[in-house]
């Protein structure tokens, strides 16, 4: 066997500790790093998709959580005489709400019961499922994620408590739990059923929290993202209107900012990484100084002493990489953790690409934890180090 690789394994085994603990070291950083771009991923994915359904976010211009009359629906369908350039207009409110004696939010909205369907097709909603939407004004969708997390199934009679006024107990029947939607969380109920219980309780009705509007063509989205914020220009009730992306990117920055505080957190794992390996393989490299002039002495060049060290900085925490690229790609692919429910994009799913990445990353730890000592490895001068034996 090669000299450099009974040196390299007898150096790696040598304090069996140390080199799992800087395994550990290498592979937390980047499963964090793995699972962070995961998220990142999926909300790409998800901003992406919001592009293909063609729709437009009509909200108060001042502030999201600034109520919309619901006569903007009739008057942002007045823009299209033809009915060929605006599909649907789904006017919605947000009721959040809950189960009695159960603390867990749930996301639920009340939509426009007759354009529901048209107006998110992703929903997937089957011929009968539509029929039975449209017929019970009780009717309500649950995402399957949802549905399998509360016990909930289809013909289930359930209560919701609402999280706006009037905070009326709201019974419902549970027509579908959406097995092919896109959207595995959300639940969504007829609009017209809660305003029928905010009527009787006194409360205003007839507001929106936001509007969608499905446009036939891309020429078209951009027409009416103009024509919509000029037809409510000066009016009490002016209104944003963006493209479904945009929408979402504002909200989720808004609120969680994802992507940057993740790329952040990724970003200060990997650092903490590179400064444990370069402890690591500092202190090996202190550890082994006699043994290095040795060698040096017996006539094995820099370049040997060089190698020997890179070797096992990259071996290290290659080894820590692929433990930490692996164990999540595995545990959210391949194990029951992929089906754990995850706000806004649904699931979490590791791409190789994303594990092949996160091994790069280890590489290149391993490579920058090694420079210093390795340069102090080839330059080491023999007569010193010998003296210094003595």
């Amino acid at each position: 066997m090669d000299l450099r690789l009974i040196y390299l394994a007898r150096n790696l085994t040598r304090n069996f500790r140390r080199t799992l603990l800087t395994c550990a070291a290498v592979a937390l950083p980047i499963t964090i790093f793995v699972l962070s771009t995961g998220v990142v991923d999926g909300v790409q994915r998800f901003l992406d998709n919001s592009v293909k359904q063609l729709r437009l976010a009509v909200t108060q211009k001042t502030s999201i959580i600034v109520m919309l009359p619901e006569g903007h629906r009739r008057k942002i369908e007045s823009l299209d005489q033809t009915g060929g350039h605006i599909v649907a207009v789904c006017g919605m409110r947000w009721i959040g709400g809950q189960r009695a004696n159960d603390p867990k939010p749930l996301s639920t909205l009340c939509v426009d019961a007759d354009t529901y369907p048209v107006c998110f097709q992703e929903s997937r909603m089957t011929q009968a499922e539509i029929e039975a939407w449209k017929r019970d004004r009780q009717a309500i969708l649950v995402g399957r994620s949802s549905a399998a997390e509360m016990g909930w199934k289809t013909g289930d009679r359930i209560s919701i408590l609402p999280s706006v006024p009037p905070f009326t107990p709201m019974e419902f029947h549970v027509i579908s739990t959406l097995p092919n939607a896109q959207d595995n969380i959300t639940i969504w109920c007829r609009r017209d059923y809660f305003e029928e219980i905010a009527k009787k309780a006194g409360v205003p009705e007839g507001m929106l929290t936001f509007l969608f509007v499905k446009c036939a063509t891309r020429e078209d989205l951009d027409r009416y993202r103009v024509e919509i914020d000029k037809l409510f220009a000066g009016s009490l009730d002016e209104t944003k209107t963006q493209d479904e992306k945009t929408f979402m990117n504002e909200f989720i920055t808004q609120q969680f900012d994802l992507p940057r505080n993740l790329t952040i957190l990724s970003a200060l794992t990997v650092f903490v990484a590179i400064m444990a390996a370069m402890n690591t393989m500092s202190m090996n490299f202190r550890d082994r100084f006699n043994e290095m002039a040795t060698l040096r002495s017996l006539g094995f060049g820099g370049r040997f002493a060089f190698a020997i060290v890179q070797s096992e900085s990259l071996l290290l925490c290659t080894v820590g990489g692929l433990i930490g690229a692996i164990a999540p790609y595995i545990a959210f692919n391949h194990t029951p953790l992929k089906n754990v429910t995850i706000p806004l994009i649904q699931s979490l799913e590791i791409m190789p690409k994303t594990c092949l990445k996160a091994v790069a990353i280890a590489i290149f730890i391993g490579i920058l934890a090694a420079i210093w000592p390795s340069w102090l490895a080839f330059r080491l001068n023999v007569v010193r180090a010998l003296r210094n034996l003595e």
